[in-house]
């Protein structure tokens, strides 16, 4: 294969209907990297023996070493096929393809965001032995969220020959099952969006509603040319138009080609009596036209891997018009001439990227709504913005080159080796040259200064080199924006000069001078004005694109030190450069001083230390273990005895668990209780958690509220006065938190005139006479307090409602000078009273911890099943599912196991099953730790299943004590039980 010369590629980058911009989305181990292999060697740039083998994307040695992807990375690829609409001259059309690789591991899934913001389509690849896996089904719902035209590759199709021996029809049936899976996945998130943007509740009008959406664009079908079937590894893939072209005319009596296309796939077969295609092959006996001119031939083709005949590979070969050389047939792997044979037969690059010519639309086609979502979040009103603003959607919509105004976005920043910047030493210079992040007071830096370029997206205009922008951040807002020449008014508005441009070529770098719209480029020098992503624009008018969406919460996260602590400046240093490099990774400072890493798992935690030694701080480190978050919550009351629970409820109830509080100086008496929520209305603030700070935001800067908005505080109130019990009044609820958005209420039970929560009812609520009224802030400051750091270990509290039943402010005492100087302003007093309040009201209800929990799905052979049951029952975990996976004799198992519990549980799987399992973690969900922190042993039963010292593990203890001892905060720990006077060898007495 001829290397392609790059100026065709800069040529094809002029035109934006030519250009398509897709990334390869699949779970790990799904052949992903090995096809975007396959693809890289059909323009030349690596041998078609090193697919699958050398990973040519995957640029850092622990991808290589660990045979994962953990970063997404591009390259530019030129494709040329036949088409009708071609130039009469030359019958074909070409396309320059920006292919982006994007990591299958959960724990890189912030890569794959930033890869699919800059693309129009993408390739889903499936196993169809594994079939649909959990990352999988992310990867749907990305691309359906991102509004992405997509293919599917069924891929691995040898495995069925050579692995699981199936025969033809066998296959056929499986591969169709593996399709219904992916559609039912598919139709699931289409159902739910239909429901979401509708708003419906009743059983009947969610099936009225879906029956009339229109979902025929929706599903991967063969016959549409969506679905294409293959093999990455070996090089080969087809779509049915392939053989409908192949067999048309072959087939006597059948002469429309769209008949044959269509009855490729499902249960048809063809009759030679009759000379006709007919329907019902199951109920005939007959084999399907698919097993019958597809299957039988590559299961063939595929026997001779095993079965070696030469002379029969030969013909087959010389049939196929593929060219074998002596050497290959001759090869002591057969499998090698059979790769050949089907390469050439049916080439990867020709079957697949033509589906994506034909599928995903050019940069030009971008819809109404999709340019609306990239500068406007659903919370906002993209009418609120200037003229100029709403006219900056339709230049994102026609993406010409020639538009004035000028649109681009970075998607992450990414760093880059020096050697792939060898061609152009000037370029390399300047760059290292323009650094300032090596400064004296970051405790400069050792060695070669790491460069990072930005991974970025043309949408409107040409991006050239030397040609001066603004760098708009994401608070950056164009309706307050200051009319002003000076771009350094406004701190979110940063106007410099691109550097260099780059085209992206997978491990190497190609300079170039200018970049039109739709296309993918590097940007060099803008290290020091963006941290992980930005937009470009030549006006100031353009909005910060919307946030990249979360697909998975950092849930683990570590505290980091350097060794030596006059080493602490490389480390802020390395931290700064690790978080720009990162797009995963958060870097925060507690308030205790320390650097603390939040990472999306073990994997992810292992590379981000290896980098910060390595790399960016390159220093040694002290790494603390693991920090899991927890939260803290009270439970109803559950009766453990069996014989009179009618009686333990009747004494609970005459328990009085109200607290009343005075403050220092007596004069004001607070009295509240606590009540817990239940699991829906947690939920529900959950799920609206960015709906209230949007609420909050708007609010505090005096913005009308726009539509999509107001709709959706319109639901959380309906849902609010649906779920809330009769005890907490949804008109009387005072404050939200922790942090005015959590999911713990303060309802006002109290003669108080309070603010509304709800703010368009502040100025009639109000009392102005009422001496309460100039304290309320301190109340509230109190409540969020208590919120923030509940009484167990300091954790945030979760569903938690205080109800507020007295509070009492008695204006005649009072305030002297002592009094102020021993106890405080009153207003510190009170905020102090309602926070320990608060806290003695939680201790008077069962209290339970609340955990984050992994979802695990393994696939494991029928011999290791035990052994992984065992491994999980020990971590505290519970098997959800185990179904045999039909076809072969393993199991697909889903599981939960608490994330505190899952250091090393990967590896521990491993070595129990031989290496046969791999397992992913995803957070999933909080569960609540069925058991009491502070349980001891009561009755007579519990006396005599557990005896006086309760010799057995309270799990929650466990981790509240864990927890407590990390913090600093005081633990009950008996060091010496029942001791006894202690003899030695040397004294005997």
């Amino acid at each position: 294969m001829v290397r392609v010369d790059l100026s065709k590629l800069t040529h094809l980058q002029k035109d934006a209907s030519q250009v398509r911009n897709i990334c390869i989305l699949a779970h790990v181990d799904h052949g992903k990297t090995t096809l975007a292999d396959s693809l890289i060697a059909s323009n030349g740039i690596i041998s078609t023996r090193l697919a699958g083998k050398l990973r040519y994307m995957d640029s850092r040695p622990d991808e290589q070493e660990r045979q994962i992807t953990m970063k997404s990375s591009s390259i530019a690829l030129y494709f040329r096929q036949e088409s009708q609409d071609a130039p009469a001259s030359t019958g074909e059309e070409e396309y320059l393809v920006n292919l982006i690789d994007s990591p299958g591991h959960v724990d890189f899934s912030s890569e794959v965001s930033t890869a699919i913001r800059l693309c129009d389509g993408a390739i889903i690849v499936v196993d169809v032995v594994e079939g649909v896996c959990p990352q999988t089904r992310v990867c749907l719902q990305q691309a359906y969220n991102e509004q992405l035209s997509t293919v599917l590759l069924l891929n691995k199709i040898d495995r069925l020959v050579l692995e699981k021996r199936l025969e033809p029809a066998e296959a056929y049936h499986h591969l169709a099952q593996v399709l219904e899976q992916v559609n039912a996945v598919v139709g699931n998130l289409f159902a739910t969006d239909v429901l979401a943007r509708e708003q419906i509740s009743t059983t009947a009008d969610q099936t009225s509603a879906l029956e009339e959406a229109d979902d025929s664009f929706l599903y991967y079908t063969p016959q549409q040319g969506n679905v294409l079937f293959g093999s990455a590894l070996d090089g080969w893939a087809f779509d049915l138009a392939t053989f409908a072209r192949l067999y048309h005319g072959k087939l006597e009596g059948v002469k429309d080609s769209g008949e044959l296309l269509n009855a490729l796939w499902g249960d048809y077969f063809y009759s030679p009596r009759k000379k006709a295609i007919e329907p019902g092959a199951t109920e005939k006996g007959r084999k399907p036209l698919f097993v019958q001119l597809v299957l039988d031939n590559l299961w063939n083709i595929y026997g001779l891997v095993e079965n070696r005949d030469e002379a029969k590979l030969r013909t087959i070969s010389e049939r196929c018009g593929v060219v074998q050389n002596v050497r290959d047939l001759k090869h002591a792997d057969g499998r090698v001439p059979v790769r050949n044979l089907l390469a050439g037969w049916l080439p990867m690059e020709r079957s697949l990227l033509g589906a994506v010519c034909r599928t995903v639309p050019n940069p030009t086609g971008i819809s109404e709504m999709k340019a609306e979502k990239l500068l406007c979040s659903r919370l906002a009103d993209f009418a609120s913005y200037p003229a100029e603003t709403q006219a900056l959607k339709r230049d994102i919509m026609r993406c010409r080159a020639d538009s004035e105004r000028l649109i681009v976005f970075v998607s992450k920043m990414f760093p880059i080796e020096h050697g792939a910047l060898a061609g152009a030493k000037d370029t390399l210079e300047r760059l290292t040259k323009a650094l300032s992040l090596s400064d004296p007071e970051d405790g400069g830096c050792d060695g070669e200064a790491e460069i990072f370029l930005a991974f970025a997206r043309v949408y409107s205009g040409t991006l050239r080199r030397g040609s001066r922008v603004f760098v708009i951040g994401p608070k950056y807002d164009p309706r307050t924006m200051i009319t002003t020449d000076d771009a350094g008014a406004n701190p979110h508005l940063v106007e410099i000069e691109i550097d260099s441009l780059f085209l992206l070529m997978g491990r190497q770098l190609e300079p170039v001078d200018a970049v039109p719209a739709g296309n993918i480029v590097g940007i060099g020098g803008l290290q020091n004005v963006v941290l992980k992503t930005a937009t470009l624009s030549n006006t100031r008018y353009c909005p910060p694109f919307v946030d990249l969406p979360m697909i998975a919460t950092p849930i683990l996260r570590v505290a980091v030190e350097p060794k030596d602590i006059q080493k602490m400046p490389q480390l802020v240093r390395g931290l700064k450069l690790l978080n720009q490099a990162d797009a995963c990774v958060e870097v925060r400072v507690q308030e205790s001083g320390e650097h603390v890493l939040l990472t999306l798992g073990e994997v992810h935690l292992e590379r981000c230390i290896k980098d910060l030694q390595e790399t960016y701080a390159k220093i040694e480190l002290n790494v603390s273990k693991p920090i899991v978050p927890f939260k803290e919550t009270i439970v109803p009351f559950v009766p453990t005895s069996e014989d009179n629970p009618e009686e333990e409820i009747a004494k609970d109830r005459e328990k009085d668990k109200t607290v009343t509080l005075q403050t220092p100086n007596r004069q004001c008496t607070i009295k509240l209780i606590a009540m817990p929520l239940s699991q829906e209305v947690v939920d529900l603030l959950n799920t609206n958690e960015p709906v209230l700070k949007a609420y909050i935001k708007a609010h505090e800067a005096k913005q009308p509220l726009p539509q999509a908005l107001q709709d959706s505080i319109s639901e959380l109130r309906a849902g609010l006065t649906q779920l809330l019990p009769e005890t907490v009044p949804f008109d009387r609820i005072w404050s939200f938190g922790p942090k005015k958005c959590g999911t713990n209420l303060l309802v006002n039970g109290t003669d108080f005139k309070h603010t509304a929560v709800w703010y368009e009812n502040e100025t009639t609520e109000q009392t102005a006479d009422d001496p309460r009224a100039q304290y309320e802030s301190s109340f509230l400051n109190g409540f969020q307090m208590a919120s923030l750091a509940g009484p167990l270990c300091d954790e945030p509290m979760q569903g938690v409602c205080f109800l507020v039943e007295r509070w009492e402010l008695d204006v005649t005492i009072g305030v002297d000078l002592a009094s102020v100087a021993s106890h405080g302003p009153l207003s510190g007093q009170i905020m102090s009273a309602v926070k320990e309040g608060c806290k003695k009201a939680f201790q008077n209800q069962p209290q339970r911890l609340v955990h984050p929990m992994y979802s695990c799905n393994i696939t494991v052979n029928s011999d290791v099943l035990g052994k992984l049951y065992a491994v999980i029952g020990r971590r505290h975990g519970r098997i959800q599912s185990a179904d045999l996976i039909e076809g072969s004799g393993q199991f697909d198992v889903t599981a939960v196991i608490p994330v505190i519990e899952s250091f090393n549980f990967a590896t521990e799987i491993r070595k129990q099953t031989s290496g046969l399992a791999m397992p992913q973690l995803v957070f999933s969900h909080w569960e609540t730790v069925e058991i009491d922190p502070h349980w001891v042993p009561s009755t007579e039963e519990e006396y005599l299943q557990y005896g006086e010292k309760a010799d057995f593990t309270n799990v929650a203890r466990v981790y509240m004590d864990a927890i407590r001892e990390r913090k600093g905060l005081p633990v009950e720990k008996k060091l010496v039980e029942f001791a006894e006077k202690q003899r030695t060898l040397s004294k005997n007495k």
